[in-house]
């Protein structure tokens, strides 16, 4: 194995790796893809101008009276003619307004009145604001004017933004994809329900990683399981069509480790061999063609972490997030012991504002990272209490709680 890579280069390989090329999707299967091209509005929003409220659309007059049409809107997409002067129409919110509208009289503020001798009146309550000039009238463009920048490019589709598309007359959008993966959990001591016996562990990867995944913004094609057999690595890496294949276990040097000896098969190129961190050091980056492999280490806090170190830049690279690689500094809240060379990574707490280690944090561990906010990076010789802190994000993870309103 050749020197490890330092934790700022291994970082820096990983949100250079790849970009996905954009693609044209329907306003549905866009969301959660990188936008590309501007969404610009392709009509005025509304289009016409509609009415707020159930009620008439009245024309001007100099009395609180009209005469009633007898055919009135009973639907949104109903069109009237334009309205006489003194003349008024029943319609419904969203019905366009006819030409000729002052105002629309709201239901509870106005009143129908017949008789025999006489067409139907209506009549408006003396006290209502109804009559303002375009009072209860969503005006044509209110919203946006046709040719209007309405999302730029580089935001995540939100399902807000693909409605707000919808509603500007779009009914496909430019973006990069979420990432497709594949995963390989690998390890024959492994198991997913019950109590472990000696030389069993429970399944930690598949369970929370899916989740993770989603949460980073990849979508998950698949997810196999292995033996700690190198041809099932191969023919599971091989077969897979993802843009990226994250596997878990298996990837330091011993006899038992199969990740390496199958990237060799297969003849992919090492883009980062290793990590100058603890934990999850024996965390590794390759290349195969056009899809990616990372390699997460078998023990749970250190494949976690180097799913924060190396796979969150990674999935960032691939859905053409600028900047790939991010973090966030905290000081941090005591004195925060640092390894000899490289980095120490430790699960932590931001309270006040500031970083605090929680215990339990051992690169076999999990109970610790359960009550983790985010990771602290620790550099060689420690950080002083107060000193900037570089965190990056638990992934899934809840941000600290905050008070409800009023507490």
């Amino acid at each position: 194995m050749s020197s490890p890579a330092s934790y700022a280069e291994a970082r820096r390989t990983a949100g250079a790796a790849a970009t996905l090329p954009p693609v044209q999707r329907g306003l549905k299967d866009s969301i959660g893809g990188l936008l590309t091209e501007p969404i610009t509005a392709q009509l005025d929003i509304p289009h016409t101008a509609t009415s707020a409220m159930d009620g008439w659309a009245v024309s001007l007059t100099d009395q609180p009276q009209w005469r009633l049409r007898g055919e009135g809107a009973q639907r949104p997409d109903a069109v009237l003619e334009a309205l006489a002067p003194g003349e008024a129409a029943e319609i419904v919110t969203g019905s366009p307004v006819p030409a000729g509208t002052h105002s629309v009289l709201r239901t509870e503020h106005g009143q129908v009145v017949s008789t025999a001798a006489e067409a139907a009146q209506l009549r408006s309550h003396s006290a209502t604001p109804d009559l303002e000039p375009g009072r209860n009238i969503r005006p044509a463009a209110a919203e946006a004017k046709s040719g209007q920048l309405l999302c730029s490019p580089g935001q995540v589709v939100t399902p807000a933004i693909a409605a707000t598309a919808a509603v500007a007359g779009h009914d496909t959008l430019t973006v990069v994809p979420a990432p497709r993966v594949r995963l390989i959990l690998t390890g024959g001591e492994v198991i997913t329900s019950g109590i472990p016996r000696i030389g069993q562990v429970r399944d930690v990867f598949g369970l929370a990683l899916p989740a993770m995944i989603s949460a980073m913004g990849a979508e998950l094609a698949d997810s196999r399981r292995a033996e700690d057999d190198v041809a099932a690595v191969v023919e599971l890496i091989d077969s897979a069509s993802a843009d990226l294949i994250i596997t878990t276990g298996g990837t330091a040097g011993s006899a038992a480790d199969v990740l390496r000896p199958a990237l060799a098969r297969l003849g992919a190129e090492i883009l980062v061999e290793s990590v100058q961190m603890r934990p999850g050091h024996p965390a590794l980056l390759a290349r195969r063609g056009s899809t990616l492999v990372l390699g997460l280490p078998g023990n749970p806090l250190a494949g976690f972490t180097a799913l924060a170190v190396l796979g969150e830049p990674l999935i960032r690279a691939l859905r053409g997030a600028v900047p790939a690689v991010t973090s966030c500094t905290r000081p941090a809240g005591s004195d925060l012991q640092g390894p000899r060379a490289g980095v120490r990574i430790i699960p932590a707490q931001i309270r006040d504002h500031a970083v605090h280690p929680v215990s339990h944090s051992k690169a076999h561990m999990m109970r610790g990272l359960a009550q983790a906010h985010a990771f602290a990076v620790v550099p060689a010789g420690g950080a002083p209490a107060g000193t900037p802190v570089e965190c990056l994000d638990v992934p899934g993870a809840s941000p600290p709680a905050r008070p409800l309103q009023g507490d």
